[in-house]
C-alpha cells in the first residue's frame, strides 16, 4: 500500500492531469456515468437520455475518444462509444463515494452510512 508519504512519479501526475482536464467539465462526467451504467452506446442515445444537441454530444464524445478516454466504432451511419480508460470508471466511483458520504452526513450520520 502506498503512504502519503510515498511521491507519486512525474508520470503518473501527467497522466491523471491529462484525464482530469478532459473528464473535468460536468456534460463529459455525465457522458461517462451514462456510458459506465449502460455499456456501449451509440450518440443518439447519449443525446437521448442527457437531452443534448447532436452537434454537442458528439463534440464532447470526439474529444474524450481523441484523449483516449473513450473507443468509438462504427456500424453502417451509427458511432458507438464506450469508456476505454478504466481511470475514469475509478474517477466516477470516487465522486459516487463522496456524494454518498454528503448525503450521510446531512442526514446526521456522520458518513457511516448512507440510508437509515
Amino acid at each position: 500500500m502506498v503512504g502519503k508519504t510515498d511521491r507519486i512519479s512525474v508520470d503518473v501526475v501527467q497522466d491523471a492531469s491529462r484525464v482530469l482536464r478532459c473528464v473535468g467539465h460536468p456534460m463529459r462526467l455525465r457522458i461517462i456515468e451514462l456510458l459506465d451504467n449502460s455499456g456501449e452506446l451509440c450518440v443518439s442515445a447519449v443525446q437521448e437520455a442527457l437531452e443534448l444537441e447532436q452537434a454537442t454530444a458528439s463534440q464532447h464524445l470526439n474529444l474524450m475518444r481523441d484523449k483516449g478516454i473513450l473507443r468509438s466504432r462504427r456500424e453502417g451511419v451509427n458511432v458507438f462509444y464506450e469508456v476505454l480508460d478504466d481511470k475514469v470508471i475509478q474517477i466516477m466511483n470516487c465522486l459516487r463515494a463522496c456524494d454518498a458520504n454528503g448525503v450521510a452526513q446531512l442526514n446526521g450520520d456522520g458518513g457511516s452510512k448512507v440510508n437509515s
